[in-house]
């Protein structure tokens, strides 16, 4: 009982940390969803979707995760404020409750496609992330 004693600050630092490195890998943003960038996926997405497509190098490519339509508000509220600071661009097409989406920074090379409810894929909406970032080579 007394060697453990001895340990127990130690023990006790380790799953702080633990917890804290954890906590660390997804965040939430302004409107309370939770982030996620799955292998380093440098652009943001909720959590609740489904991968279908994931090209992702690490430099560049795509990543196409697919939600249920009923999650198109909270998708383009999310990116309104992800994508609400400098450098961004957002372009919508359609009308009504049939739009779409695409949100562009040119100098990260970041675009986010977010399509309408059933366009591609029935009862779904497929938000695509593409990443052309060669800035470092």
């Amino acid at each position: 009982m007394k060697k453990l004693k001895h340990y127990f600050p130690l023990l006790l630092l380790l799953v702080i940390s633990a917890g804290i490195a954890l906590s660390g890998c997804s965040g939430n943003s302004d409107n309370g969803n939770q982030e996620q960038t799955n292998g380093g996926f440098p652009i943001p997405y909720p959590d609740g979707g489904e991968v279908i497509t994931d090209t992702w190098d690490g430099i560049s490519g795509h990543r196409t995760v697919k939600y249920p339509d009923e999650k198109h508000q909270e998708l383009i509220s999310f990116y309104n404020d992800y994508a609400s600071g400098s450098g961004w661009k957002r372009t919508e097409a359609g009308q009504g409750e049939v739009v779409s989406f695409i949100y562009l920074n040119l100098e990260k090379g970041y675009t986010i496609d977010l399509g309408y409810p059933s366009d591609q894929v029935a009862d779904a909406v497929l938000l695509t992330l593409y990443v052309a970032d060669y800035t470092d080579l």
